[in-house]
C-alpha cells in the first residue's frame, strides 16, 4: 500500500509538473498572441480557435477555463464569444489527451537531457523557455511510466477480489467516478492520465478484463468532462453576474452533452473503435506507400484502448462543437434573460478596481489589457469631473462642485489600485518580455496623467466656487473664449482615451496635433486678456480666475498629449 501511495503521488506529481513546465514554455513563446486574440476576436470560429490555442498554451482545460471565467468577470469577453472559446478549450484538451496515449517513454530521458541544456540558457529567453517546454515533455512521460508501475499492486488486489474479472461497473457509477476524480484533482488530463496508467497495468497483468474495452471506460471519460466544471465554479465564487452566466453555460453545455452521450455509449463506442482502426490502417497504408515500410499489425488490448480513449475524447468534443456552436448566440441570449442581477460595471463607476485580477499575472498580455481597461474607466471618471466643473463654472451649479470631490476620491482610489497592480506585475520580470515591460511602464505614466487630469478638474471646480461665492463678473467675450477652449480640451481628452483603448497611432497623432492647436489658442487668449486689462474692461479678481482656468485647461491638454505619446511608443510594445 505504501508503494502504491508513494508511486501515485510521485508519478502524478511529475506528470502535472511536466504539464506545468510545458505550459510555462508555451505561454512565453505564444501566449501573448493568444492574449491579443482573446480580447479582440468576435467571429465564432476565430473565438473557438483561440480557445483551442489557449488550452495548448496553458496546458490544460482547467487552467484555460479559470482564465476564461476571469475574463468574463472583468467584462473583457462577452457570453456568446465566451461560449465559442469554451468549446475551443475543450477541443484543445483533446490534443493533450493524445499525449497520454502515445508511447513515447523511451524518448523521455532524451527530452529531459536536451530540455535541461536549453533550459540552462537563461540569458537567451526564447531558448530558455523552449527548453522548459522540452523538459516538461520528458517529465510528463516519466510521470506516466511511474504511474503505470505504481498501479501494479492495486490491479493485483482488484483481480484477487474478482472485481476486474466481473461485468463492468454501471455506466452511471463510472460517470460519477470520473466526475469526482476530476473534481478532486482539478485536472481532467491528470484523471485521464491515471486511467491510461491503470489500463496499461491491467493489460500487463495478462488477464482478460472488461476494463480493456472502451464501453467500460467511456462513462469515466465523459465524467471527467463534467468534473472540470467544478474548477470553473470554484473560480467564480466571489465574482459577479457575468461570471455566474458563464458558469451556468459551462455546466449546461458539458452536462447535457456528456449525459446524452452516456445514454448513447454503445453507438459512440462503435464509432470510436471504427474511426481509430480506420485511421490506423490509413496511416499504415500511407507509410507503406511513401516509405515502402510494411504496415504493422492492428493494435489490440491496452494499446488499442489507449488510442480509443483519446479518440473518444476527441469525437465527443467535436460533436459538442457541432451541436453548440450554431446555438451560441441564442443560448447566450437565453442565459442573459434568465440569469439577471446587477453588475458593478463601468457606468456605475465603482471604486473596487473590478477589472484587476491577479489570476491574469500568469498571462501578462491579458494583465496589461485589463490594467489599460481600468485606466480607461478611471479616465472616464476624470472626464466626468471636467464636465461637472464646466457646469459649475458656466451655469453656477454648486451641487456639481460636491460631485467633483466625490469623484476625485474615486479616482485617487483607482489610481492607487492600478499602480499597485502594475508594480506587482513589473516585479515579475521573469514572465515579462522586454516589450511588455516597456509598455507596462508607459501605462504607469498614463494612470499618473489621468490622476493629474482629475486634480486639475478639481482645481477648476474650486475656481467655479470662487466665481459663484464672490460673484465675479466675466464679459461675454471672455466666457465664449473659455467655452471654446474647454470644448477642445474635453475633445482631446476623449480622443486620447479612445486612442489608448484601440491602440490607434493615427488617433494618437491627432491628439498631439490638437494639443499644439490648444497651445496656440491659450496664447491668444492670454494676449486678449492683456488687451482687455489695458482697456480697463476686466475686473482684477475675474482676471486671476480667468488665467488660472486657462493654465489648468492647458495642463489637462498636456496630460492628454502624454497619453497619446504612450500609445505611439507602445504600439509595438503591446502583444
Amino acid at each position: 500500500m505504501q508503494d502504491l501511495f508513494f508511486g501515485l503521488a510521485g508519478g502524478l506529481g511529475l506528470f502535472l509538473f511536466g504539464f506545468s513546465l510545458m505550459g510555462k514554455g508555451f505561454q512565453y513563446l505564444a501566449g501573448d498572441k493568444i492574449s491579443c486574440l482573446l480580447t479582440r476576436t468576435s467571429n465564432p470560429l476565430m473565438a473557438m480557435g483561440t480557445g483551442f490555442l489557449m488550452t495548448l498554451t496553458l496546458q490544460g482545460a482547467g487552467a484555460a477555463t479559470v482564465l476564461l471565467i476571469s475574463l468574463f468577470g472583468s467584462g473583457l469577453v462577452r457570453l456568446k464569444q465566451g461560449i465559442c472559446i469554451l468549446l475551443g478549450i475543450n477541443l484543445g484538451a483533446t490534443v493533450l489527451v493524445y499525449l497520454t496515449s502515445v508511447q513515447l517513454g523511451k524518448y523521455a530521458f532524451l527530452a529531459i537531457g536536451l530540455g535541461f541544456l536549453l533550459f540552462s540558457c537563461r540569458k537567451k529567453r526564447y531558448t530558455h523557455y523552449f527548453g522548459c517546454t522540452v523538459l516538461g515533455f520528458g517529465l510528463l512521460f516519466i510521470g506516466l511510466n511511474i504511474l503505470t508501475t505504481a498501479m501494479q499492486p492495486l490491479v493485483e488486489h482488484l483481480f484477487a477480489r474478482g472485481i476486474l474479472t466481473q461485468q463492468a461497473i454501471s455506466p452511471l457509477y463510472g460517470y460519477l467516478l470520473g466526475f469526482l476524480f476530476t473534481a478532486l484533482l482539478q485536472n481532467n488530463l491528470a484523471t485521464i492520465g491515471v486511467l491510461q496508467a491503470f489500463v496499461r497495468q491491467v493489460a500487463i497483468s495478462g488477464q482478460e478484463s472488461p476494463f480493456l474495452h472502451l464501453t467500460a471506460v467511456l462513462p469515466f471519460i465523459l465524467g471527467t468532462g463534467l468534473g472540470i466544471c467544478v474548477t470553473a465554479t470554484l473560480a467564480s465564487v466571489k465574482d459577479n453576474i457575468l461570471t455566474k452566466r458563464a458558469v451556468w453555460a459551462h455546466w449546461l453545455i458539458i452536462g447535457t452533452t456528456t449525459l446524452g452521450f452516456l445514454l448513447l455509449k454503445g453507438p459512440l463506442s462503435q464509432v470510436v473503435n471504427g474511426t481509430t482502426l480506420w485511421l490506423w490502417r490509413s496511416a499504415g497504408a500511407a507509410k507503406e506507400f511513401i516509405f515502402s515500410v510494411p504496415a504493422g499489425p492492428l493494435p489490440t488490448g491496452a494499446r488499442l484502448l489507449s488510442k480509443e480513449i483519446a479518440m473518444a475524447h476527441t469525437i465527443y468534443n467535436l460533436l459538442m462543437v457541432v451541436i453548440w456552436l450554431p446555438l451560441a448566440g441564442s443560448f447566450s441570449s437565453f442565459l442573459t434573460e434568465r440569469i439577471t442581477g446587477s453588475w458593478r460595471n463601468q457606468e456605475e463607476k465603482t471604486t473596487d478596481g473590478e477589472y484587476l485580477n491577479e489570476r491574469f499575472f500568469a498571462t501578462p498580455g491579458i494583465a496589461l489589457r485589463v490594467a489599460a481597461k481600468e485606466i480607461l474607466r478611471t479616465g472616464e471618471i476624470a472626464i466626468d469631473m471636467l464636465y461637472f466643473a464646466k457646469i459649475a463654472f458656466f451655469k453656477g451649479q454648486s451641487s456639481a462642485i460636491k460631485d467633483i470631490g466625490k469623484k476625485e476620491d474615486h479616482v485617487d482610489a483607482l489610481h492607487a489600485k492600478v499602480t499597485l497592480y502594475l508594480s506587482t506585475l513589473l516585479s515579475k520580470q521573469n514572465i515579462l518580455t522586454a516589450n511588455q515591460s516597456r509598455y507596462l511602464t508607459g501605462l504607469i505614466h498614463v494612470v499618473n496623467d489621468v490622476e493629474r487630469i482629475a486634480d486639475h478638474a478639481e482645481h477648476i471646480g474650486e475656481f467655479a466656487q470662487a466665481k459663484l461665492e464672490e460673484k465675479l463678473p466675466f464679459s461675454q467675450l471672455a466666457m465664449d473664449e473659455l467655452a471654446l477652449l474647454y470644448e477642445k480640451v474635453l475633445d482631446i481628452c476623449k480622443k486620447a482615451l479612445v486612442a489608448l483603448e484601440a491602440d490607434d497611432p493615427l488617433l494618437a497623432k491627432q491628439v498631439l496635433e490638437r494639443e499644439m492647436v490648444i497651445d496656440n489658442i491659450q496664447k491668444e487668449m492670454r494676449q486678449n486678456h492683456i488687451n482687455r486689462l489695458n482697456q480697463g474692461r476686466c475686473w482684477p479678481g475675474s482676471g486671476i480666475v480667468y488665467l488660472e482656468l486657462i493654465a489648468n485647461l492647458e495642463r489637462v491638454a498636456d496630460h492628454a498629449a502624454n497619453i497619446g505619446e504612450v500609445v505611439l511608443e507602445g504600439k509595438e510594445e503591446l502583444i
